[in-house]
């Protein structure tokens, strides 16, 4: 009996209120890491900024699993605070980047624009996420615009990954929204790498 009088106080809303019962539309997926994170994803000759939480795997889905050794790099990571672990990587993974040491702000700017202007390695991530905020926030503007001038000449795809939006030049940012807790990190590596998802920020116009 009461079952019978909810179902009818149910059909009198629905007729009564309509539009409260009809179903929300489905928000459009945003693109997992390991489809939207391609070197063609970024512009070339430009600089790229990504920004947020697991940007240590963010360096696990470019490297990915492989099972042989390439024979030249993919990529080169300048590592700002000397983070990366490659004992954590397979030798095959690690045959696909140059790694690039570096304890400051100073250190990963000038390296930066040695391999820039090299552009012997086309693809290059910078991750400043080692250096401390404070330091961070004294690079001047005019150094990220040099990078970006020599990342035009050698028409090199430089990404740089950041605990905050810093890069005043950058002609693509994205956030990387993480599903990850802290009971996740239990699980294997591409599974976490999978969760990933980026979302584009919409750039100003910068001439």
């Amino acid at each position: 009996m009461a079952a019978a009088v909810i179902e009818q106080l149910r059909k009198q809303l629905r007729e009564k209120f309509p539009q409260a019962h009809v179903a929300p539309p489905i928000a459009a997926e945003k693109p997992p890491l390991t489809q939207s994170l391609d070197p063609g994803f970024f512009p070339p000759g430009e600089i790229s900024e990504v920004v947020g939480s697991g940007l240590g795997l963010l360096v696990a889905g470019l490297l990915g699993e492989p099972q042989e050794m390439a024979p030249l790099p993919d990529f080169i990571l300048i590592d700002g605070g000397d983070q990366f672990d490659p004992a954590s990587f397979t030798p095959e993974a690690c045959s696909r980047l140059v790694w690039v040491r570096c304890g400051t702000a100073a250190e990963m700017l000038k390296a930066t624009d040695l391999v820039v202007r090299d552009a012997n390695i086309p693809f290059i991530l910078l991750d400043t996420c080692g250096i401390g905020r404070r330091e961070l926030r004294c690079i001047p503007a005019p150094a990220w615009w040099r990078l970006k001038l020599a990342a035009g000449t050698g028409n090199c795809r430089l990404v740089v990954m950041s605990p905050f939006a810093q890069v005043p030049c950058a002609a693509v940012r994205v956030v990387l929204d993480s599903w990850v807790r802290l009971r996740d990190f239990e699980l294997p590596r591409r599974e976490l790498v999978a969760r990933l998802r980026m979302v584009p920020v919409k750039m100003k116009r910068v001439n």
